[in-house]
């Protein structure tokens, strides 16, 4: 289930057989919410954790979706402080046994507040409806004849302790970007040291050679927008790994 969900950018929501009939708003919600600002997917030790999420200016509409085996207390903390409650304007409150999606339109940029109390297997997902945007990052491989040489995507399998080149575009918009790599459960595996190329019209694109972990990652990336806020992309599914040279 979670191998799945990880290698496809889906997510899973724990639902009671007397849900499902009210399923189908989970799906309908997430339309067009095309960026991932934060995705954790993992075992929550009992207890209280605090998940942050920074929201840009180039936000419209972002989208909160957390499922959580033993699910206590949820709370979405704005910037100002104050939590955010279901007859906020503006705002769509789904509510499961496991789980909450929230949508918030026009959310004030900064650092917003997801706190969980609880245990068990953790499905927190992020979308945003926003443009500022991370492509999908690929692979890639130096080809082409002489003097004719260009980048070509490489779908090789990616085996532990090789080096590999990674190739990632952005919008132009988002300013002093730094890249790095995180596991299912958003440990950090290492940075992505970037090489900047020549941008296209509508891009910005870097090259990073890095050392592959010894486990499935995601691309994640930070910078600022030009009102100076922070700005969170991730990567939705998780590149694989082979065991095997």
């Amino acid at each position: 289930m979670v191998q799945v969900s990880e290698g496809s950018g889906g997510q899973v929501f724990l639902l009671e057989r007397s849900e499902i009939a009210s399923s189908a708003t989970l799906l309908m919600a997430g339309h067009g919410h095309n960026e991932t600002l934060r995705r954790v997917v993992g075992e929550l030790e009992p207890g209280v954790r605090t998940i942050d999420v920074h929201v840009d200016s180039s936000v419209e509409r972002v989208l909160f979706s957390v499922s959580l085996q033993c699910l206590q207390e949820i709370e979405l903390v704005r910037p100002s402080g104050k939590p955010v409650a279901a007859s906020d304007p503006g705002v769509t409150w789904t509510a499961f046994q496991a789980g909450r999606q929230v949508g918030v339109d026009t959310p004030e940029p900064g650092l917003w507040k997801l706190q969980l109390a609880g245990k068990g297997l953790l499905f927190l997902v992020v979308h945003a409806r926003a443009s500022l945007a991370l492509e999908d990052p690929r692979l890639v491989r130096v080809g082409g004849r002489p003097g004719h040489e260009g980048m070509f995507r490489d779908d090789t399998l990616l085996v532990p302790g090789t080096r590999r080149l990674m190739e990632i575009r952005l919008s132009p918009g988002i300013l002093e970007p730094t890249f790095g790599m995180r596991s299912s459960n958003d440990t950090a595996l290492g940075a992505l040291p970037p090489a900047p190329q020549q941008p296209s019209d509508d891009q910005q694109i870097y090259l990073s050679e890095f050392l592959v972990p010894s486990t499935p990652f995601r691309v994640v990336v930070t910078g600022r927008d030009t009102a100076g806020n922070i700005v969170q992309r991730a990567q939705s599914s998780l590149f694989q790994l082979s065991q095997t040279r």
